[in-house]
């Protein structure tokens, strides 16, 4: 349990140490540094959209499928959700 401790805590510091690396080079070129915007709402919303918009475009997939496949009879039809 400490090896373990011990490995997140050297892998964190490196980690840092990486991140204030590119921190520092941003600020000696002049150039603004910005905190990411968390808006968890909207992502959220943007995650729901994506599947539903993936859900319908499996339908109509499902759909053309099926009218390639017809020939008369029920065989090679899916079933349409």
């Amino acid at each position: 349990m400490e090896i373990i401790l011990t490995l997140t805590v050297g892998v964190l510091c490196i980690a840092c140490f990486f991140v204030g690396a590119k921190v520092g080079q941003t600020v000696a070129r002049g150039e603004k540094i910005e905190a990411p915007s968390v808006d968890p709402i909207r992502a959220i919303r943007e995650n729901i959209d994506r599947k539903e918009a993936k859900l319908r475009q499996d339908r109509i997939d499902t759909i053309m499928r099926n009218i390639e496949n017809y020939d008369g009879t029920p065989h090679g039809q899916k079933d349409v959700e």
